[in-house]
Formats: C-alpha cells, sequence, structure tokens
C-alpha cells in the first residue's frame, strides 16, 4: 500500500482530521478500500458517531493491491502529522513483508526543510461497521461553521442541552438552566446559505450541547456545515472537504424530551 499526498490545502486539512479526533475515539480503524478510505467510529458515551470518507481521487498517488483494514492509536498519529511541515508531502505505506507498521514519511523539495520518515505500530480492533440508514430528512440546513460553532459554544454556557425548532418561518435555538438562565438565538431562513423543510412541518428535537461543541471542533476545515433533522433520528451534521467529495459527517443521537 502506498498512499501520496502533495496538494498543500488537502494535506493541511487531512492533518486537520485527526486533530480532535481524539475527543470521540482513542483507537481507529482505517479502511483502505479499492475506491476510498473510510473511517467509522463511535465515542465512548455511545451517543454519537463520525466517519471520515475519503474517495481514492482525493489523492494524488492511491496504490492499493487488496483493500485493508488497520487500527492504529488516533493520538499517536495526530503527533505524526503534526510534525509535517506545510511546504512537505505525505506518503503513507504498509509494506507486504511488514504489515504491522505505518511507515509516514514527509518529504519536500525544499532543502531548507528536513525530511521526516516514522514507524507507528499497528493493532487490531474490532472492525463493526455500522450500516447508517439512509433517511429523508424533514429539515436541511447550511451555514457558515465557524457561526454554528460559535453559537453552539455561546449556548453551552447556559446549559448542556440543545432544544432545536423548525418550522417554515424560522428556526429556534436556545438552552437554559435553573441556574444559568436561558439564551434563545432566532435565525432567520434568509440568513442561511441553504434551508429546506417539508411544507407544514415544524420540528422540535434536543442534542448534547457538549458534544456538539465537540463537533464543532472541526469548524475550521471547511467554510460550511449541512445539517439533516428528522424526528426519533440522529442529527446528521457535515464537513464537505473541498473539491472531490470528501466529507467528516457525524450522527449525533437527539434527547429523549419531557412530555
Amino acid at each position: 500500500m502506498r498512499i501520496v499526498l502533495k496538494n498543500a490545502a488537502k494535506a493541511e486539512c487531512f492533518c486537520s482530521l485527526f486533530q480532535h479526533i481524539k475527543l470521540f475515539s482513542d483507537h481507529i480503524n482505517i479502511m483502505f478500500e479499492r475506491s476510498r478510505v473510510y473511517i467509522q467510529s463511535m465515542d465512548s458515551s455511545r451517543v454519537s458517531i463520525f466517519e471520515i470518507d475519503l474517495p481514492a481521487t482525493w489523492f494524488d498517488t492511491y496504490e492499493l493491491e487488496n483493500p485493508a483494514t488497520i487500527g492504529i492509536s488516533s493520538s499517536m498519529l495526530f503527533k505524526v502529522l503534526n510534525t509535517r511541515d506545510k511546504a512537505q508531502e505525505m506518503c503513507f505505506m504498509v509494506q507486504n513483508e511488514d504489515p504491522d507498521k505505518l511507515e509516514v514519511h514527509f518529504t519536500s523539495d525544499n532543502k531548507s526543510v528536513f525530511d521526516k520518515h516514522f514507524e507507528l505500530p499497528l493493532m487490531e480492533l474490532e472492525c463493526d461497521v455500522m450500516d447508517i440508514p439512509v433517511t429523508d430528512s424533514q429539515a436541511e440546513l447550511t451555514l457558515p461553521s465557524m457561526n454554528f460553532a460559535n453559537l453552539i459554544a455561546q449556548l453551552r454556557l447556559f446549559g448542556e442541552t440543545l432544544e432545536i425548532k423548525c418550522d417554515e418561518e424560522k428556526i429556534e435555538m436556545y438552552s437554559l438552566s435553573s441556574e444559568l438562565g436561558k439564551m434563545t438565538v432566532d435565525i432567520d431562513i434568509d440568513d442561511l446559505t441553504e434551508y429546506s423543510i417539508n411544507e407544514g412541518e415544524s420540528i422540535k428535537l434536543s442534542f448534547s450541547l457538549t458534544i456538539l461543541q465537540n463537533i464543532c471542533m472541526y469548524s475550521k476545515i471547511t467554510k460550511e456545515i449541512e445539517l439533516k433533522l428528522t424526528e426519533n433520528f440522529p442529527l446528521s451534521l457535515t464537513y464537505k472537504l473541498g473539491e472531490g467529495g470528501g466529507r467528516m459527517s457525524f450522527y449525533l443521537a437527539p434527547k429523549l424530551q419531557d412530555d
């Protein structure tokens, strides 16, 4: 297996994908399939699932004799990626004669930047990939990811639960607690990049602000975030990773609402 990333913007994005994964999972399986690189894991509280989907065409070189799955420490992988200079291209290799190690190489034509080489031990992890059903969402909205992250951080100051209401006229988000009071955010649908909701539909759902705040740690990897809401189903949040079809998605189970 040999995979190379030369595009500077994509290499930077790839490194950023692993920056906060330890907030969700200490160890991850990376699945190298013929058509893509795929990662899926569930957080320790079993409330959210994240997945990373990068098509083979997202990379400059994608050489794979056979599909392979490698288990690795998420924090150790980021420590390695964090040593990369922005001028360096990235190469990932697993040798047939030494399948228990992942080789990572950072190289550059710039002689003032020293090449770096790593060998990381791999581990065997359970590899139960969950089938995430495709559902017709009742409401979809797209907005600037930094704006959404700032709102979530502010709402978290007033409680642990996000209440979100959507109808054809507006979107309302709020959080409250008896000790701290209440914060409400009214979002005019004209201020969103995209918004759609089933005709006559009104939705009210609750989600963990703590986990949403962790998800929003990725707000800098792309300009916008896409949310899909459906009653009795997890909230879908997606960062689309530029051209080429790559994406990072999260699925957050709703909280039970008091009647």
